[in-house]
């Protein structure tokens, strides 16, 4: 399904909701955690009946899960918000049919889920919106013990990391323009959402790879090579200074539909695969 498709598909959903009755609570103090050394690793999960989420950090790459959807594939757009705050869309990404999706932007998200609270989550469901209602305990110690694993620090300023694409008041005099990464080959399109740091001549240094599907495919570094090769932006008021801004945005390698991709490990090390089912075979 593409963009247009989506947004269309839960334009019609939202005058038909569905609600949800919320979900038992199963909170302790903080989330469970788990390491598994010889898989580079961490975990940090929170888990209901039909429910979960995760933050993770595999192979150094910090993502977060969230499992118990409604099955889809390739991008989706998932509504979510905390203790009554207003509703925020986001960029997720599904393998084939998959009732898991990964957080395009991991960093932000995570780090507003470790406050805890009331977590109100919405997602397309056909001609419906699916919504769950939880409590998830605040979680400093694991969600942080995640973060240092991927060499990041839980207490750095939300701002800091991407919640979504933003220009901040620039264009693009010339998109970057990356090549697929030779590890692609097994793969027929993938994404990347990159960070980058504008310089005063409206070059991009400093770029990172926040997120890349599928996982280990090389799109995120390409997509970094690119923009540090390639992307150029410029003021939109004539006359402003840029350097120093913060950009971010989606690199798209075809269009991503997730037929090809395998849901990455998500459960805690030594325990049953609860809130990252198996893919669902179409019939």
């Amino acid at each position: 399904m593409n963009r247009k498709s989506l947004w269309r598909t839960i334009g019609m959903a939202c005058m038909a909701l569905a609600a949800v009755p919320a979900l038992a609570q199963d909170a302790g103090e903080d989330w469970d955690f788990g390491r598994d050394e010889s898989r580079n690793l961490s975990i940090a999960a929170v888990t209901f009946q039909n429910f979960g989420v995760a933050v993770r950090c595999a192979n150094d790459r910090l993502s977060v899960v969230v499992s118990g959807l409604p099955a889809g594939s390739g991008r989706r757009s998932l509504g979510w918000s905390l203790n009554g705050a207003a509703d925020r869309t986001s960029q997720w990404v599904s393998a084939l049919n998959s009732t898991s999706a990964f957080a395009v932007w991991p960093r932000s998200v995570a780090t507003d889920l470790s406050h805890g609270g009331r977590l109100n989550v919405s997602i397309a469901d056909g001609s419906r919106v699916r919504r769950y209602e939880v409590d998830i305990p605040a979680s400093n110690q694991a969600v942080g013990r995640v973060f240092e694993a991927c060499g990041l620090s839980l207490t750095t300023p939300a701002d800091v990391a991407p919640s979504g694409e933003s220009f901040v008041g620039l264009r693009w005099d010339r998109a970057p323009r990356p090549s697929l990464p030779n590890r692609s080959e097994s793969f027929e399109a993938g994404l990347a959402g990159i960070q980058c740091t504008v310089q005063a001549d409206g070059s991009l240094r400093g770029c990172r790879a926040e997120s890349e599907f599928p996982e280990n495919g090389g799109f995120g570094r390409a997509a970094v090579l690119g923009a540090h090769r390639s992307g150029r932006v410029s003021p939109i008021v004539q006359g402003e200074s840029i350097a120093g801004r913060t950009i971010s945005f989606v690199t798209n390698y075809g269009q991503l539909e997730g037929n090809y991709m395998e849901s990455p490990p998500s459960r805690l090390p030594g325990r049953d695969e609860i809130y990252n089912p198996q893919r669902v075979t179409p019939n």
